[in-house]
């Protein structure tokens, strides 16, 4: 599910998608396919290509993960998530306000 698809109605003026923290968790909990709380490289490069990474989800969620997980555990926690919002203001075109 795609995020732009999603929350279309809230595409500010300069292309970026706005919504809150609430809502980007909620969205990226479905792509937890395990339901352990985390997200996984691979969780995370599905979340990037269906956001519309195309060719490019495989090096964007690499990247995320490199900066989201700051305890090199191969996944995001909730005490990392504040580094994957970061990650996807930055290179998803996503603002969480």
């Amino acid at each position: 599910m795609a995020l732009k698809n999603t929350y279309r109605r809230n595409i500010s003026s300069d292309g970026k998608l706005e919504m809150s923290l609430q809502e980007f968790k909620k969205w990226i909990k479905k792509f937890d396919t395990n339901k352990d709380g985390k997200i996984s490289k691979e969780e995370l490069r599905e979340a990037v290509r269906t956001n519309g990474g195309g060719w490019f989800s495989k090096i964007k969620g690499s990247h995320g993960m490199r900066v989201a997980d700051s305890n090199g555990d191969g996944f995001i926690d909730e005490k990392e998530f504040k580094n994957l919002v970061e990650f996807a203001q930055r290179n998803l075109g996503v603002r969480v306000i």
